[in-house]
């Protein structure tokens, strides 16, 4: 009988041990947050090129990738170093309906001699609600992304999972525009 109690304590405390692991982010608690807003950013080394070469490389990398916004505008201060772009990311239709979602965001970029930063944020999240034909039952409406984190997991997940990998794609394409990689050849 001893022998039955130690082994439900153990069981029980190997049980709690478990519990106590945190779980893996879902849904909003994926995205990078900065004072409760969504936010991408970061400082690249770029060693050995001027602000010059790195400035008219960020704003070739903004004229191919940031696409997609009615708001086209774009803000260049060669001085400062300076480029600001509107970008829209387009979901493709999720859900049992296949309702619709995008993304309206802001890149910035800066560059000065040696160095680059970059920042994505101030996104807006656009959804609409379908009905089975595909006739817009609610919507569109048009939020803050921060809204996501009140959604129930599983309705956020792949929202979250989309603008995340999206976001960390458009960084990586920056990156590599702006210290490519170097090929040794023989």
């Amino acid at each position: 009988m001893k022998s039955c109690y130690i082994a439900l304590l153990a069981l029980s405390i190997s049980s709690s041990a478990a519990a106590q692991k945190s779980p893996k982010p879902h849904g909003y608690s994926r995205l990078p947050q900065v004072d409760y807003k969504v936010v991408y950013s970061g400082i690249v080394p770029a060693d050995g090129i001027a602000q010059s070469v790195l400035f008219e490389r960020a704003k070739q990398w903004m004229a191919r990738n940031i696409t997609g916004s009615p708001d086209t505008s774009q803000t260049r201060n060669r001085e400062t170093g300076t480029l600001v772009a509107h970008g829209l990311l387009q979901q493709p239709p999720v859900g049992l309906f296949k309702d619709p979602n995008s993304y309206a965001y802001d890149c910035t970029v800066q560059v000065k001699d040696g160095k680059f930063k970059y920042q994505i944020d101030h996104i807006q999240w656009t959804y609409s609600t379908l009905d089975v034909s595909g006739k817009t039952l609610q919507g569109p409406y048009t939020l803050a992304v921060e809204y996501l984190g009140s959604m129930k997991p599983g309705y956020a997940e792949d929202r979250a999972a989309y603008l995340d990998e999206q976001a960390k794609a458009l960084i990586k394409s920056l990156e590599e525009t702006m210290v490519p990689k170097r090929l040794e050849t023989w």
